[in-house]
């Protein structure tokens, strides 16, 4: 496979592994009513531990995409160079973001299990930290695109 191929093929990881992402950031923290009416006999509660590990695995995914990027083999044109080095940034910050997730759904998963050690000012920290992490990712997504565009 050449180097553009992998490059393509990693691209299209990153953006399927993004796709898992926001499935878990959704169904963990999106707006409910069933986090507001807690209602077992209607409502299916989250279960914050599959939704944990499943961050972790998308987690590890990401890095082993940054990590074949790093791996790509000579030959590549200045603009595919550009779009693999920014495709490394972008790598990055998922792999932060999805990892101030995974702490975040670690932490409800022992709140759900009545522990007591996190503390709404603590979420809220984290989460303020989680939303800052979207926003890197989230803004350089446009740039991201277009350079997409000029390897294409």
């Amino acid at each position: 496979m050449s180097g553009k191929n992998e490059l393509k093929s990693i691209a299209i990881e990153v953006n399927m592994l993004l796709s898992k992402y926001i499935d878990i950031n959704d169904a963990s923290l999106k707006f409910s009513w069933r986090k507001i009416i807690p209602l077992p006999f209607i409502f299916q509660p989250i279960i914050f531990s599959q939704l944990c590990t499943s961050a972790r695995q998308i987690l590890s995914q990401l890095e082993n995409c940054n990590q074949n990027i790093s791996n790509l083999p000579e030959g590549l044109t200045q603009e595919e160079i550009c779009f693999a080095d920014f495709l490394s940034g972008y790598c990055v910050a998922l792999i932060e973001t999805v990892s101030l997730l995974a702490g975040i759904l670690e932490q409800l998963r022992l709140k759900s299990e009545h522990s007591k050690g996190y503390s709404l000012a603590e979420h809220n920290k984290r989460f303020a930290l989680y939303k800052e992490a979207v926003d890197r990712y989230m803004s350089m997504g446009d740039q991201l695109n277009e350079l997409y565009q000029e390897i294409a």
